[in-house]
């Protein structure tokens, strides 16, 4: 008997370190909003926030979101992406939960010196609950009215790092990683339904796509370093479109380049629209541009999606969620 109450004992424990079992479920592009009927008010202010529109070859809203204001978690809780939102003062319920979640910063949020904090696979696996508070509904308002940029910037961040991890969840190709690790020295995580087109390996121009909608991933690469990193991305994004994409374009009008981090290395971020005038298509793009000072080469990595009809910001997320895990020589 004793032996078999301790062999329980042990499942349960095993069960309850094991973290959550069930998946998360819902679209990668959906934030449910949970807030009390007391911060109703803000919550409506966040969902502005996270609805702001972005322009690809349309406009569209930054993401889907569900307010929900009666504080009732449970229901939703099995979520992908979820914002607990509320002021700690004076207490109550969604308050205490926030408090509780946050744990080691509990303090940090009591006070006001930390707003925003995330914990990953909470009640489900591939899962970002992230918390948003302030001690009183003053300072909550505030924090959403004064620094909505911050907030939209943290929220679209957390969402892009579930989906970096999550992606892998459904499989992946660790054959084909390992090819391109050998083969070329640099490497992508793939997950299935992913398929490599080397046609221009001796270029130096790997194609990596996914069809239906067409999501397509260029990687070129050469030695040396950047004489004027944002002029030499341009002309090399231009070059690619053009002689390995069938005479696509980049449009200058919807062209944006700022300075960035790509997996820690600074690069030049370009973003905006391709189009092919002998098809009279186009779709979205992100080009990233930098040196792996580990092996001296310099890259180009590219993202475009081409989806009449559809929305394209959750295509180009996913694809950004791939582009994650690319690795230069062995890092």
């Amino acid at each position: 008997m004793r032996l078999l109450l301790a062999l329980g004992l042990a499942i349960a424990l095993l069960a309850a370190c094991s973290g959550p079992q069930i998946a998360a479920f819902g679209s990668n592009s959906e934030i449910v909003i949970i807030t009390s009927p007391r911060a109703a008010e803000e919550g409506e202010i966040l969902r502005s926030i996270l609805e702001r529109e972005i322009v690809t070859i349309q406009y569209e809203k930054a993401f889907e979101i569900r307010l929900v204001t009666t504080g009732d978690v449970e229901s939703d809780q099995n979520r992908k992406n979820i914002i607990l939102l509320d002021f700690l003062e004076p207490k109550g319920d969604l308050a205490g939960k926030i408090l509780d979640l946050a744990k080691g910063d509990r303090s940090a949020f009591s006070s006001g010196e930390r707003n925003l904090k995330t914990v990953d696979d909470r009640w489900a696996r591939g899962q970002a609950v992230m918390l948003i508070a302030a001690p009183t509904k003053t300072a909550l308002n505030e924090l959403l009215t004064q620094d909505a940029d911050r907030v939209y910037d943290y929220v679209s961040d957390q969402v892009q790092r579930r989906l970096n991890r999550a992606i892998f969840y459904a499989g992946e190709q660790e054959a084909a990683t390992q090819r391109l690790a050998d083969t070329y020295g640099w490497s992508l995580r793939l997950p299935t339904n992913y398929d490599i087109d080397e046609t221009y390996a001796a270029q130096r121009v790997i194609k990596i796509l996914r069809d239906k909608p067409a999501r397509m991933i260029t990687v070129y690469w050469e030695g040396g370093d950047w004489e004027d990193r944002a002029a030499s991305c341009l002309e090399r994004k231009k070059m690619l479109a053009y002689e390995f994409w069938d005479q696509d374009e980049v449009v200058e009008e919807a062209l944006q380049v700022r300075e960035g981090k790509f997996l820690g290395h600074d690069c030049t971020v370009l973003s905006g629209t391709w189009e092919n005038k002998k098809y009279t298509i186009g779709g979205a793009f992100v080009t990233y541009c930098f040196r792996c000072d580990k092996c001296g080469q310099k890259y180009v990595v590219d993202a475009s999606v081409f989806a009449p009809g559809l929305e394209k910001l959750p295509l180009i997320r996913e694809l950004k969620a791939v582009l994650s895990s690319f690795r230069c020589c062995e890092e």
